[in-house]
């Protein structure tokens, strides 16, 4: 029989394979133990118990089947508790961990727990004049985990003695602490002296701003925690999937952050979100807040209808991050046309895609070869003004478009709007200098041997005039359901076969996870700016090539049925 707490013993379960992980989650035990050789830390075995203990014998559930129960920490959540209290700095002997980042699945029981932690920070941790304070992007959605510890409260005899409870503040007169539930709004957030942060559901926030003004309201604690759990989400470009990057580099070795503890319970990248087997890697609650059979009926649901129920199936119970709220084309799937870099053979015939920024963010031309056999080489080219590299950085120092401007198919343009003579020069090779028109050899007509470039009709601008006059053959293209639909299902069905050769291109990867779908009654398909997690430029341009190549390398018998011609 084990003597380890039940922490270090659930510690050991995981390291030793006993039961099953993430290789995040495994990262983190394994860290656990490595402490115990750094001489820059102890572990304060009591002062975890007793926190641990605080749960069991003051707090008690409030919903369900544990409704009126001890708050009994479930192994997972007990090494959790044990990390935060436990470890401290050899030195100062003040906690070793100011930052928190747990993700874990839907109905895992997150937010009573962040309840019971902040309870514990708000009373037991005896700092004077503490402040707790539960942030999300809307305050009802602040309001679960708040209104939850207070009914931990009124059901602790204990509690409900030492903190008063109103409808927006609990209190503790004899340290003058207090707790309160934030709205995003700028004049919520000023003045804040933060004991304790928390932060539900970080995957909706579109900026890191609460989460960076609560984070800079805790200088003046000697032992603050900025405490965030959360699910996965869509947005790949914001703040919560950036911070949940940093802790997997961290937790690697890639990166150092010592006050940082992260626990990622999610599905590993090799896994099949089908396979019941490694659920737990994302519910490290199984069997007991959450059941096998609820899982298998939502993944029924899942396989069976698809689109955004299997989205909502591999983003709240397998943790995994998927970039639309309606997958079009799986990631995994995309991937399986990765192929070498492709080099055209001498005067090899391709068709263009053009979809230009209306001011100031990406622009898209791409390239389709076709092959033998069917499907595609293409050759894609962006152009993106430096402008929209700061407004993002300014929205979150974290922004995806760090890592995309110095891909290789990247040009970053200066200036704060698409810069079109830059792109006509990249294109056609000419341009205008001090009043006079030059040329350039080394542009992409001169390149490859392009028939014709489809473009947004509705979208004509001079930078069109300009390339229809330097000998560019340019061709109107609608973007509605009728002339899109056809080579968008074209597009699926070649990526499907895997042929659609894209290099590994990152910013297309980007795009096509970013691609929202819509239908009309006749369930033509186009994709959906206006609903899609963020830029699809590059998917509009290749859609518009293989469309092109479509009108041109199929004679009208050959046409597929609900293939329209471009100008419709």
């Amino acid at each position: 029989m084990s003597t380890l707490p039940t922490y270090a013993q659930y510690a050991d379960d995981i390291t030793s394979g006993r039961i099953v992980s993430s290789k995040y989650v495994r990262l983190a035990c394994e860290k656990f133990f490595d402490l115990f050789e750094d001489d820059r830390y102890f572990f304060d075995a009591d002062d975890a118990s007793r926190y641990i203990t605080f749960f069991d014998q003051f707090l008690r559930h409030s919903k369900g089947k544990f409704a009126g129960q001890p708050f009994t920490l479930l192994p997972w959540q007990e090494f959790l508790v044990a990390n935060i209290f436990g470890w401290k700095h050899s030195d100062t002997g003040h906690r070793k961990y100011r930052t928190a980042y747990i993700q874990v699945g839907r109905k895992n029981g997150k937010s009573t727990l962040l309840s019971g932690l902040s309870l514990a920070m708000l009373d037991f941790d005896n700092e004077p004049g503490a402040e707790v304070y539960y942030a999300a992007v809307k305050r009802d959605q602040a309001r679960i985990v708040f209104e939850e510890a207070q009914r931990m409260v009124k059901a602790s005899p204990i509690l409900n003695k030492r903190i008063g409870c109103h409808r927006a503040n609990m209190h503790v007169t004899k340290t003058n602490s207090k707790a309160e539930p934030l709205s995003s709004d700028k004049n919520s957030l000023d003045g804040l002296n933060s004991h304790l942060a928390v932060v539900d559901e970080y995957h909706a926030h579109p900026t890191s701003h609460v989460y960076n003004v609560l984070k800079s309201s805790m200088g003046s604690r000697l032992q603050p925690l900025m405490m965030t759990i959360t699910t996965a989400g869509f947005n790949v470009d914001g703040p919560c999937f950036q911070l949940a990057r940093t802790c997997k580099e961290v937790l690697e070795g890639k990166k150092e952050d010592e006050s940082l503890l992260a626990l990622i319970y999610e599905l590993d990248e090799d896994d099949d979100w089908k396979d019941e087997e490694v659920w737990i890697k994302a519910n490290p609650s199984l069997h007991e807040s959450i059941s096998m059979d609820y899982l298998r009926e939502q993944s029924v649901q899942a396989r069976n209808y698809g689109g955004a129920e299997e989205v909502n199936f591999k983003t709240k119970h397998c943790n995994l991050w998927v970039r639309s709220e309606v997958t079009w084309i799986q990631d995994e799937v995309w991937m399986d046309n990765e192929h070498s870099r492709f080099t055209p053979e001498e005067g090899q015939l391709c068709y263009g895609g053009l979809d230009l920024a209306s001011v100031n963010d990406w622009s898209a031309l791409c390239l389709a070869f076709p092959r033998e056999g069917g499907g595609y080489d293409t050759k894609r080219f962006y152009w993106l003004p430096e402008a929209a590299v700061e407004q993002r950085l300014y929205k979150d120092e974290n922004t995806i478009y760090l890592q995309l401007k110095d891909a290789t198919e990247v040009t970053v343009t200066p200036g704060n709007v698409c810069d079109y003579d830059y792109i006509r020069k990249a294109i056609s090779g000419y341009y205008v200098e001090n009043g006079q028109v030059k040329y350039d050899e080394d542009c992409i007509m001169s390149r490859y041997n392009i028939k014709s470039i489809a473009y947004d009709r509705y979208n004509s601008t001079q930078l069109v005039i300009n390339l229809q006059n330097d000998g560019v053959e340019m061709s109107p293209m609608g973007m509605g359901f009728v002339s899109m639909s056809a080579p968008m299902k074209e597009l699926y069905r070649l990526v499907l076969e895997g042929k659609i050769n894209h290099e590994g291109d990152p910013v297309l990867r980007w795009m096509v996870g970013n691609v929202s779908v819509a239908y009309d009654p006749a369930l033509n398909m186009k994709p959906d700016k206006a609903r899609s997690g963020d830029k699809i430029d590059g998917v509009v341009a290749l859609v518009c090539a293989i469309g092109e190549a479509m009108t041109y390398e199929h004679d009208d018998n050959t046409l597929p049925d609900d293939f329209n011609i471009r100008f419709i």
